[in-house]
């Protein structure tokens, strides 16, 4: 796991997974983060109130090297 400060620059809404739970991705000044499938923590996000905002990112990456975001925080200060 990997923890990183950066600026989101845009949020895409993809479809929902097999299951029907939301899905997004992230852009931001670093790469793109994707929440991962099936994780209930993706419902309490307001993904408009990061858009263009300086956060601090948890995440993973897969074996594909794909980020997959573990918890995304406004960051303060």
């Amino acid at each position: 796991m990997a923890i990183q400060e950066t600026r989101v620059k845009g949020v895409e809404r993809l479809n929902n997974s097999i299951n029907g739970n939301p899905k997004y991705r992230f852009h931001t000044d670093d790469g793109v983060v994707t929440t991962p499938s099936d994780s209930m923590y993706v419902y309490g996000l307001n993904v408009d109130s990061f858009y263009n905002k300086d956060v601090v990112i948890d995440y993973h990456l897969t074996t594909k090297g794909k980020a997959i975001l573990d918890n995304i925080t406004l960051k303060k200060g």
